[in-house]
């Protein structure tokens, strides 16, 4: 799952220009993420490890990018 992330958040930079904050996933997805990281590591700082806000969505098929500026907002806060 980590490494589909990363091809997706590439793609998303080379195409916009600037990096992904936000991360879309359904519920098995983001098992499937924090499966890729030690145990010592929640959720919390997987997605800060990241450097993305994680939603999760059960209508979410693949998982997405995108980018916001309510995200920067939200994290400097």
């Amino acid at each position: 799952m980590l490494g589909h992330i990363y091809r997706i958040v590439r793609n998303f930079e080379k195409e916009h220009g600037v990096f992904p904050n936000l991360l879309f996933l359904n519920r098995f997805h983001s098992e499937h993420l924090e499966a890729s990281f030690s145990d010592d590591y929640t959720m919390c700082e997987i997605m800060e490890k990241l450097h993305m806000e994680l939603i999760i969505d059960h209508d979410v098929i693949h998982p997405r990018v995108a980018w916001t500026d309510s995200a920067i907002k939200m994290t400097a806060s």
